[in-house]
């Protein structure tokens, strides 16, 4: 009986299925060039929270933006327990202090605080007519510091 050669396996090794190992390796090369190029050439769209520059506030909740609904923006503010009487007062009175500067020159859109449910209230924002868009970000501005906020969800319902 012979004794195994290692050399003599790899070299026929080597004869049977050198060319499809160099194949892999060309393959596996052609693949990694793709992604590579492909990622270069389709970076990642923007967040929505990136494109309304939410993600460069420092606010004390976290905020999250599912789509637009044209100049609507509902901001679903979530608690930590039930919303209470007190919690609706503290909304209207810093959503109310967000309007005092409307004049007839400065007008930067609707506000109004609707209904609260359990653990969830909103605010309505109709930028309809709005000299420009600076509320979307005073309104979260406003409600920064607030005790009680869990997180805010940005038209929530949106389908864009």
């Amino acid at each position: 009986m012979s004794g195994f050669d290692n050399r003599k396996s790899f070299k026929t090794f080597w004869h049977r299925h050198g060319h499809q190992v160099i194949g892999l390796v060309v393959l596996a090369v052609v693949i990694i060039i793709g992604v590579i190029g492909y990622r270069e050439t389709h970076p990642k769209a923007p967040s929505y929270n990136e494109i309304l520059g939410i993600d460069d506030m420092h606010l004390s909740y976290k905020v999250d933006t599912k789509g637009f609904d044209g100049e609507m923006f509902i901001y679903s503010v979530y608690f930590k327990k039930d919303v209470t009487q007190s919690d609706t007062d503290e909304l209207d009175r810093r959503i109310s202090k967000l309007t005092e500067d409307y004049t007839e020159d400065n007008y930067y859109g609707y506000i109004t605080l609707l209904e609260p449910d359990g653990k969830k209230a909103e605010i309505m924002l109709d930028l309809g007519n709005a000299d420009d868009d600076r509320m979307i970000k005073e309104i979260l501005e406003a409600l920064d510091g607030m005790k009680g906020i869990k997180k805010v969800i940005i038209n929530e319902e949106a389908e864009y």
